[in-house]
């Protein structure tokens, strides 16, 4: 089954037992996100992506400078395993995740969750790829992703049972917009796909053409030898941002409530 399709049934599933004063927030909180124009001022394809170290749930050290050396690499942001839409998307990735690396890039998943929901993300979907651990969304926010919570779609939260504060170690109440990037050995973003809609989300076989050009441009890669680069490391965590390529003349690519660019 396609993955949209999977997300479109557990949605209906989910909102047949929702109470209708929760439906309802949830829906306002996408709407208003939408109408804040974030995602369309979040990185797009053709920008220049930020370099940064983040360690996993089990303290191995992910260095994009060091992953970029040998390949592309798919990041995928997230929400946290309280999500069950992000769940079935990391699940969909796995299922893609051979062809990804045969395509010659790596994959990360990134979240603000603790290094124990992390692990335990990873460990739930059977994900061969890590979960980095982005304390205070600093990842996040350098792509343009990371937005705050309201307090009408925090009670509800905690109505339902999801206490950010508790998953993310963190008081703020941050999320971040779940979104695929791939940034190619250069360090420019070749493909973004940001949703603003959480429900709604790309199939990971989008990726694959955009791997496949990418490598016929650049050539073959090397090995990265750890897994999708990562190693046991005591590196600082770490975010810097490279300046943006100006964009081309032409916006990008709008799909609501999905935005997707590729270059």
């Amino acid at each position: 089954m396609p993955l949209q399709a999977q997300l479109d049934a557990l949605k209906a599933e989910r909102y047949a037992r929702t109470p209708l004063h929760a439906t309802l927030a949830l829906q306002r909180a996408v709407d208003q996100l939408l109408a804040s124009g974030l995602a369309e001022r979040a990185l797009q394809a053709g920008d220049r992506s930020p370099s940064f170290r983040l360690r996993d749930g089990s303290g191995a050290t992910f260095s994009t400078d060091n992953a970029l050396r040998v390949g592309p690499v798919l990041i995928v942001f997230y929400r946290g395993r309280w999500c069950p839409y992000c769940n079935v998307d990391l699940a969909a990735i796995e299922s893609t995740a051979r062809e990804i690396r045969s395509a010659g890039a790596s994959i990360i998943a990134i979240s603000q969750q603790t290094p124990a929901e992390s692990l335990q993300t990873v460990h739930l979907n059977g994900l061969s790829f890590g979960s980095l651990v982005d304390r205070h969304g600093r990842v996040a926010n350098a792509f343009g992703l990371r937005w705050k919570v309201s307090a009408e779609l925090r009670a509800v939260q905690e109505e339902c049972g999801v206490d950010l504060a508790a998953f993310n170690g963190d008081a703020a109440w941050t999320l971040a917009m779940p979104a695929r990037y791939i940034v190619g050995a250069d360090g420019t973003v070749a493909y973004a796909d940001i949703s603003v809609d959480y429900t709604q989300r790309g199939d990971p076989s989008e990726v694959l053409p955009v791997l496949d050009r990418l490598r016929a441009r650049q050539g073959p890669y090397g090995n990265l030898g750890a897994a999708d680069g990562r190693r046991q490391s005591e590196a600082p965590e770490s975010v810097s941002l490279r300046p943006r390529r100006p964009r081309a003349g032409s916006s990008p690519h709008v799909r609501v409530p999905t935005f997707r660019t590729q270059g």
